[in-house]
Order: C-alpha cells, then structure tokens, then sequence
C-alpha cells in the first residue's frame, strides 16, 4: 500500500510539473511531414556507422534515412543524400554561449546551405524559431524545408504520457539526439524503425583531471582518431560535475524505454543494428544475420 503512495504522488508531482512545462513551452500545433517509404533508418554518429554503411549499404537503399546533427559535415551527407534531418542541440542555434559553438554550429549550416542539391526536411525544436542566426544561412537554400517539433519533457502515468506524444506536445526528457528522432519517425508513422550508430558508449570514456573537472571523450564515426575527453556543457557554456553527467545519461536511458512502451502502442517495432551499444531497451537485429532483409 506504501508503495502504491509513494507511486501516486511521484507521478502526481510530474504530472503537475509537465502541465506547467506544456502551458510555458509547448506548442499545440505540429505539422509532421509523411513517411516517404515504409520503413526509416536513423542515422546515429556513433564510432560504429562507418563499418555499417561499409558492409550493409543496400539495407538503405529502399528506406528513408533520418540524420542527426553533424552529419551534413561529413561526406556521407551528399552520398547518402537523407530526406529528413533533425538535431535538438541547443548550442546549434543559442547565440550567447561559446564562440567554438557559434562557430562548429555556423560551419554546419552553411555546409548545408551550399551542399544540399534534393529536398531536405529539416526538423528542430519551437525553442530555436525564435533565433535568426542560423534560419539566415538555410534561407539561401530553397532545398531545405523547416519543420518544428516539441521537445517538452513530459511526465506522468503512461495514459497522460501517451496523450501528450500522440498530440507531438513532447517527448521523454531529449538529452540525446536519439530521443526526438525516434519520437518524430514514430508520430510521422513509421512503423519499423532502425537504428545504426547509437553506440552510446560513453560510460568507458568518463575521466576526471587533477582540477576536478569531469571529461568525456564522446567518439563519433568523423573524429573517432582524433577525439579526446572534453567537459560537457551545458547548453553551450560551462561543464557538467560527475553527478549531472550521469543523470543526463540515467534520463537518456531511461527515456528509450518510455518509448518502447510508446511504439507498441502505436503497433510499431524499433530495431537496434548497433553492435554492441549501450542501449538495452530495443530488441536487437544483427544485420549479418538477415542478409534477406537487404
């Protein structure tokens, strides 16, 4: 009986939190685009994509591609040319944080703007409409259409939880890329989802120097060689201590298997082809071993 309490007041406590986020943040109307194919493979930018796209290519070939933040950097981005994009990192649109920021972010966009010759469906939070800066350089490309999507945290018993994804007012708490894009595939109707990249493997990486500050060497598929520990931000400026780090990481987490629960209450099913990643909520599927599937 105890327990069943404590249960209710926890989610009656997010519940009410949530309901003032969604009054202060969310936008009530959201216009998706349609799926162009059955079935979408999300690009993550995970140390492991590069062997991927190498060995299972043609597993693309007759699905939409989703890409995820720096993704347009690098070469693939013109070779695989992916319908859809979407990021949800603040420190790609805020102005008053870092200069490294300000310029990795306005590197990114005018690769984009110049690089982008087929339609591009660009999904990013409300929160970034309100900034000019990088709406200015994607406007030199009439290639590239702007979609905006909900990133409100929501809380609560599933019944409301479901409620508020079915409407897209947001999303598990997104402190990875990962999270709006599999919230997006899902409301924009696709039914069998694909993850390659999603390494998720920063739990090795994890250091701490001799002047406290905790570091993170997060690997990606363009800079695995090169990449060393860094501090992590927050939205942009600053560093992250030991115990905020690992609770972003507990919310990522813990937010695929909110989502899981979601997707089978939208009859649909999400694989994960990442070898060995960190992500235990989502079934895995060994492209080496459904060659029939390509």
């Amino acid at each position: 009986m105890i327990l069943k309490v404590q249960a209710f007041l926890s989610n009656l406590g997010v519940f009410v939190t949530t309901l003032i986020r969604l009054t202060l943040l969310t936008k009530f109307k959201v216009n998706l685009a349609k799926p162009k194919a059955e079935d979408v493979v999300i690009l993550g930018n995970g140390p492991s994509f590069k062997k991927m796209v190498q060995e299972h290519r043609s597993f693309i070939n007759t699905r939409d591609i989703f890409c995820v933040n720096h993704f347009p950097s690098t070469e693939y981005y013109e070779a695989m040319q992916p319908k859809f994009y979407i990021t949800s990192a603040p420190d790609l649109w805020l102005d008053d944080i870092d200069t490294y920021f300000v310029d990795q972010s306005n590197r990114l966009f005018n690769t984009m703007a110049e690089k982008t010759t087929w339609p591009l469906i660009f999904y990013i939070p409300f929160e970034a409409g309100k900034f000019n800066r990088w709406k200015n350089i994607l406007a030199r490309n009439p290639n590239i259409e702007i979609r905006y999507y909900n990133n409100t945290p929501i809380e609560g018993w599933k019944w409301f939880r479901h409620f508020c994804f079915d409407a897209g007012w947001g999303m598990p708490r997104p402190h990875n890329v990962m999270i709006p894009s599999l919230m997006v595939t899902l409301n924009m109707g696709y039914k069998t989802i694909y993850l390659w990249g999603a390494d998720h493997s920063w739990l090795s990486e994890i250091s701490i120097n001799d002047q406290n500050q905790v570091l993170i060497n997060q690997k990606h598929f363009y800079d695995e060689q090169t990449s060393v520990g860094k501090p992590l931000d927050k939205r942009g400026v600053g560093s992250r201590n030991l115990p905020e780090l690992l609770t972003k990481f507990v919310h990522a987490f813990n937010g695929y298997f909110v989502i899981k629960k979601y997707a089978q209450s939208r009859q649909a099913t999400i694989w994960n082809n990442t070898p060995n990643s960190f992500i235990d909520a989502f079934d895995r599927m060994d492209l080496s071993d459904n060659q029939d599937k390509e």
